[in-house]
């Protein structure tokens, strides 16, 4: 679900709360009158936003429009800010379309700073810290945009050359955005009107490797971000990864990373 694509449009910040180890929402539904985004910084929950569902976690936003209904079940003790937007015109983020549901900030070392510079304006009054948390919501809407970006040449340790294939730029495009999602990719392929086929054959002259291998980085990278930034089980990081269960996310780990989760994160954990 995805409204049309806007050129250069950024998040403006009207407003915000904060909530720490929430454990219940008040309200399993509701229903916006202007955008809303959640910024997971701990924890974890289930969302519904139209046809979109899914588990959401730290590294993660979850974005609803206005006027749509939102239903969402606290998993595991939630930490998150909640911002009220607007949507205007300003540099930097390209041809790309504002989601309905979860995209994901890969560059979790980044985000972590945001959250700790958030929290030292927390004592400060209401209109300074709007200003401020404007600033980190901006940005992290823009690190999104940045890792869909053309300029993103290496995910991992696959490298990729640029892009040459306008309709495999789109491809890339809707793979960032649905990654951690239970995508098929016949859908993208679908999307393109063309065939799998063509879709795997074109994507991989375009960037070295098949829409497979490049959907499956992804989301290794989530995994090993979340190994290291929670106590999430591997069950609820396969979830949050896209996957069905922590079997098959232990099996691509172990082939791909040549170390288990659970070994991983004993051993890279400071």
């Amino acid at each position: 679900m995805h409204s049309p694509l806007l050129s250069g449009f950024v998040p403006e910040l009207q407003d915000f709360a904060y909530w720490e180890s929430k454990d219940k929402f008040q309200m399993y539904e509701d229903i916006y009158t202007e955008w809303v985004m959640f910024a997971i910084e701990d924890g974890a929950f289930y969302y519904e936003i139209g046809n979109e569902k899914g588990t959401a976690t730290f590294g993660d936003l979850v974005i609803c429009p206005p006027d749509t209904v939102f239903r969402r079940v606290i998993v595991t003790p939630l930490t998150f800010y909640f911002f009220w937007l607007t949507w205007t015109e300003g540099p930097g983020s390209g041809e790309i379309a504002i989601p309905a549901g979860k995209i994901s900030v890969l560059n979790t070392a980044r985000l972590t700073h945001n959250y700790g510079a958030m929290k030292r304006w927390q004592d400060w009054p209401g209109v300074v810290r709007l200003s401020q948390y404007s600033h980190y919501c901006r940005d992290m809407w823009l690190m999104y945009c940045e890792e869909l970006g053309e300029g993103k040449t290496r995910i991992d340790h696959v490298a990729i050359p640029n892009p040459i294939d306008p309709s495999m730029q789109e491809a890339q495009s809707l793979i960032h955005q649905r990654a951690f999602t239970k995508l098929s990719l016949n859908e993208i392929a679908s999307a393109l009107a063309i065939t799998p086929v063509q879709l795997t054959k074109r994507f991989h002259a375009a960037y070295g490797v098949t829409p497979l291998r490049y959907l499956t980085a992804l989301r290794l990278k989530k995994a090993k971000n979340l190994l290291l930034e929670t106590k999430m089980t591997i069950e609820q990081i396969a979830e949050c990864c896209g996957y069905q269960n922590g079997f098959y996310l232990h099996r691509l780990f172990v082939k791909y990373e040549h170390i288990t989760p659970s070994h991983y994160r004993k051993t890279h954990r400071v």
